[in-house]
């Protein structure tokens, strides 16, 4: 008997780790915990039955009972247990309702795992089944054969089943639900004939451990899918773009293909328009569609954002190009609206004619193709990598290396522009701005931010210059100094990043210093994302205690809606209007300040350089200025020198 209680314990170990572990298919996991421990049970009750069968004393004949009954009804329910979980597997969930597939049959096992039940119980009371003398002796009775009947009779409609819906999963599991069926009713009627040892037990236990196998291989699986499936669009990810590249490398077939690297263009506004929800869905039917257009041994995948990848054959990239010009999309916005947009892309080809070449290069120089393709002068819309392109692209990378080595070696320093009240000449603020001290050199933002931005180290960079001020404005205050507040540029491009909020507010927690001293300044330079996850970012940010700004108002990138949406504290007014003295330029910049004061903002005007600009500024009601006309950026020793000394005598 001690197999039996070993069994039961692997069975309800099994239900344990099942019910623990994490999966995709709640359904299943379920199904699978309730049948572990269903035979679990059923194998500590035919145990205990056979440790008290014949032992004398009324606790054996107590014991003996309930494990009999236990038994008989754990056969019959098992019904239920195998029914729900090959329906999961098959048609993906179990109802006896209308749509459900072979509804009359699921119907019919049901009824006779109960009228099996109803005959388990009725026979512990009249002994139609069974009897147990008083010496705990257990004996068959003539309807014995009935007790087998009932879950014989469900398994053998299970099987049908199973048969007829074999399409509906893989070979694979089509064997482990087989054999989930054939070993339990092998088990009875082996024990029916040969009675004395628990071959029915046995047989249960065996198929509930491949079940419990077979759902962990699987769960394993569709991780490993979801691992390489873009749960937006439902295409391949890069992950799986690299491995089908290598496949195809392994089969010496890859020189036949050429990956395109493409975006669809102006997609911003789309989701502008109608929401992140609705431009993901667009994604979601253009990607569906697209893929239509391609051969089987063609590949098809979704990078990031809107950009995808496409392996095709090179005979048929004029074919795809094509398609790609103009394609309709029709779909539902979120009022329930039906709408449609014409999409086109800009794409950038590398045809591949070097076998030796990795399948990450593929992808990359496909990529850096398309990034010509968007910063290029010109007005191209697809571009070919070329050799010279590719030398343009070498350099490229060697200076993205360069910039990721000079994160990493501390390259980065904060240079401090100080923002000064016209009106009394008190430095009132400053803003750190990123310079890069490299071989000697002094290089400006202009040089390094666009590259930045392109590879999205800028999110390492904004984080990194927010360690280092708060390092600069905790030393300032062991000196004593009176410190204003600093603002901080973050660039669009970090509210990928759900906890951005979170991040801020930890480093600067940990550096001792005060929330108010820290302004989060957003740029406009990345349109990637809706209004409504910068005003959840701006939102989270006053929660935690620190005030935010919006730089360049005005520019070509800002609107109106974004101080209707946004609760920022600060406007920096676009140096475009005040480089300019013409009439037009001045009327727009005075309805700017008046309409931003109107609605309780603070206003910085900067790129500040002649006294006629200040006088003007001060006209129009801006007092704050930042700029050459007070002082240029400067290294932290400086502005320690000028925090000791904070007015400007102009």
């Amino acid at each position: 008997m001690a197999l039996l209680l070993f069994e039961a314990i692997f069975c309800f170990l099994s239900a344990i780790l099942c019910a623990m572990k994490n999966s995709r298919d709640r359904q299943a996991k379920i199904a699978v915990t309730d049948l572990s421990i269903m035979a679990g049970f059923l194998l500590l009750s035919d145990s205990l039955f056979y440790i008290c069968q014949g032992r004398s004393g009324g606790a054996a004949s107590v014991v003996m009972q309930i494990a009999n009954i236990t038994l008989f009804l754990l056969c019959d329910l098992f019904l239920i247990g195998i029914l729900t979980y090959i329906s999961i597997v098959l048609f993906g969930g179990f109802s006896l309702k209308k749509d459900q597939p072979c509804r009359w049959r699921s119907i019919l096992i049901v009824l006779l795992s109960a009228a099996g039940m109803v005959m388990v119980v009725i026979s512990q009371f009249t002994g139609l089944y069974y009897t147990i003398d008083e010496t705990n002796t257990y004996h068959r009775e003539d309807l014995f054969p009935l007790s087998v009947a009932f879950p014989i009779l469900g398994m053998l409609l299970l099987l049908s089943i199973l048969l007829q819906y074999r399409n509906k999963t893989t070979k694979y599991r089509f064997l482990v639900l087989l054999s989930f069926i054939v070993l339990p009713v092998a088990g009875f009627l082996v024990q029916y004939f040969f009675y004395g040892f628990a071959y029915m037990d046995i047989g249960i236990a065996l198929a509930v451990n491949i079940i419990f196998i077979e759902n962990i291989i699987y769960q394993n699986q569709q991780i490993r899918i979801a691992e390489r499936t873009d749960i937006r669009t439902g295409l391949a990810n890069e992950h799986s773009c690299i491995e089908w590249i290598r496949a195809r490398k392994a089969k010496k077939e890859i020189l036949d293909y050429a990956a395109i690297y493409f975006d669809i263009s102006r997609f911003s506004s789309i989701n502008r328009k109608y929401g992140a929800n609705t431009g993901n869905r667009v994604l979601a039917i253009f990607a569906g569609s697209f893929s239509k257009e391609l051969a089987p041994d063609e590949f098809l995948g979704h990078q990031r954002g809107d950009q995808f990848i496409a392996v095709v054959h090179k005979k048929n990239i004029d074919s795809i190009l094509k398609k790609l010009s103009d394609l309709r999309v029709e779909f539902t916005d979120d009022t329930g609206k039906d709408c449609d947009v014409h999409l086109s892309v800009r794409a950038g080809i590398y045809e591949i004619e070097n076998a030796d070449v990795s399948s990450e290069d593929v992808i990359n120089y496909a990529a850096a193709a398309l990034d010509h393709a968007s910063h290029s002068a010109l007005d191209h819309s697809v571009v070919y990598m070329t050799k010279d392109l590719m030398d343009t692209i070498e350099e490229k990378i060697r200076f993205e290396k360069e910039i990721r080595k000079a994160l990493e070696e501390g390259e980065f320093l904060p240079y401090y522009q100080p923002k000064v009240n016209s009106r009394t000449g008190e430095l009132c603020g400053a803003e750190a701005l990123a310079r890069w001290q490299h071989k000697g050199d002094l290089i400006c933002p202009g040089e390094f931010i666009q590259v930045m931005e392109r590879n999205e180290s800028i999110c390492d960079l904004d984080m990194y210059m927010l360690r280092r001020i708060c390092k600069d404005i905790s030393k300032w205050m062991e000196d004593g100094l009176t410190i204003p507040p600093v603002s901080i540029n973050f660039s669009r491009r970090n509210l990928a990043d759900p906890d951005l909020a979170e991040k801020i507010d930890r480093v600067v927690t940990e550096s001792g210093i005060p929330k108010n001293l820290i302004e989060i300044e957003l740029t406009e330079t990345v349109d990637e994302f809706p209004l409504s996850v910068m005003k959840a970012f701006v939102d989270e940010l006053h929660k935690l205690g620190f005030s935010s700004s919006i730089d360049d108002f005005g520019s070509a990138n800002s609107s109106m809606a974004v101080l209707r949406e946004i609760s920022f504290d600060t406007v920096k007014i676009d140096k475009g209007f005040i480089d300019h003295d013409q009439n037009k330029d001045l009327t727009i910049l005075d309805h700017i300040i008046k309409m931003a004061l109107s609605i309780g903002l603070k206003i910085v005007a900067e790129g500040v350089e002649q006294e006629a600009q200040v006088k003007k500024l001060q006209s129009f009601g801006t007092e704050v200025i930042q700029g050459y006309y007070y002082d240029r950026p400067m290294p932290e020793e400086k502005m320690r020198e000028r925090l000791k000394d904070p007015y400007y005598n102009k």
